[in-house]
Formats: structure tokens, C-alpha cells, sequence
């Protein structure tokens, strides 16, 4: 999960350790399961942190850290769209894209001039695509969400109608009586 430093991101994994201490005093392996942290940043292949899960990192990275809890594998820990479910780019481009550790359109969207640079030719034309195609999924779907407020609106709108019908042929139909009642009382006092 990225890091409020934009183009960091962490994965949580399980690892056997060697107990050497255990292992020399019982003859045969001893393992124990530790957690370990992968920090790396988007872009650069050349950059990563792999070491012993610290307090800091639980709380650094703790939607990933959450996520590994959960069972979530690896790659799993990262959200946003995956690269391959973007019909944009082509096998090759997803490949070469995760060989430098972006893995999701949103790493892809963020990526810094410094990182675009090391991609090469056509990395400024695939950020601004990951940028629009992120920009229309999000008014796409605050499209959707108004058309359902629309139509729950209309429902209320509908019932609020049918309330007001109800209420007036009630209203026309004591106002027939109260005329009903002054007629007779008329005709009672003639």
C-alpha cells in the first residue's frame, strides 16, 4: 500500500528464519516464522527495502500490513487496478512495467518525471493515459452515484404524489360531507 509519500509502496510476506542458537543445540534446522516487509518505490528496480517487519512499518504501511493479516498475497496488498485489467497496454508494456515495480494503473498515474525518464520513450504519453483513465473511472462512477440518487429521488418524489392524492380526494370527501351535514340541518330548520 503507498505511503503518504507518494510512489511508495510496501508488501508483507511470512519467512522461515534459521534459529542458529536452536539449530546447533538440537542438531537439525530449527526455523521460525518471521514477518518481512518489501519497501519499494514505483519505477525504480533498483531501489528496495527487505527486512524484519518493524512497528513502523505496521503502522507506516498498515493497510498493507492489514491486508497480509487478512492472507492476502503479495502482490494482493497493493489496491488500484492492476495493470493487466487495463485494456491499454499490450503484455509487452505490462511486463516491462513490472520489472521496474509498477504494478497498478495508480502507480502508473504517479509516476515522477525522474521515474518517467528511466522508463523511457512513451512513458509520458502511458502516465497521461493512466491519469484520463483514472479521471473517467471516477466520473463514471460519480455518474452512477448520481443517477442512483436520481432515481431515489424520483421514487420519493413518486410517493410524496401519491400522499398528496390520497390527502386530497380525503379533503374533498369531508368537504362533501360537511355541505351533506349544512343541507340537511337546512332543510331540519325549514
Amino acid at each position: 500500500m503507498s505511503d503518504s509519500n507518494t510512489g511508495i509502496y510496501a508488501s508483507v510476506s511470512l519467512e522461515p528464519v534459521e534459529q542458529t542458537f536452536l539449530t546447533e543445540k538440537e542438531g537439525r534446522p530449527i526455523f521460525a516464522d518471521k514477518e518481512f516487509v518489501r519497501i519499494f518505490i514505483s519505477g525504480d528496480k533498483h531501489t528496495e527495502v527487505y527486512r524484519e517487519v518493524t512497528d513502523n512499518d505496521k503502522q507506516r504501511f498498515s493497510d498493507a500490513y492489514k491486508r497480509f493479516k487478512e492472507g492476502a498475497a503479495a502482490r494482493e496488498q497493493l489496491t488500484g487496478t492492476p495493470l493487466a485489467q487495463w485494456p491499454y497496454l499490450k503484455p509487452s508494456q505490462i511486463k516491462e512495467l513490472e520489472a521496474v515495480n509498477i504494478y497498478t494503473v495508480e502507480q502508473l498515474a504517479a509516476l515522477s518525471d525522474t521515474v518517467k525518464q528511466k522508463i523511457g520513450m512513451g512513458a509520458n504519453e502511458l502516465v497521461a493515459a493512466a491519469r484520463a483513465y483514472l479521471a473517467t473511472a471516477e466520473n463514471s462512477s460519480a455518474a452512477s452515484a448520481f443517477a442512483a440518487e436520481n432515481e431515489r429521488l424520483k421514487d420519493e418524489v413518486t410517493r410524496l404524489q401519491e400522499q398528496m392524492r390520497e390527502m386530497a380526494s380525503r379533503f374533498e370527501a369531508l368537504e362533501n360531507e360537511c355541505q351533506a351535514g349544512a343541507k340537511s340541518r337546512g332543510r331540519v330548520a325549514a
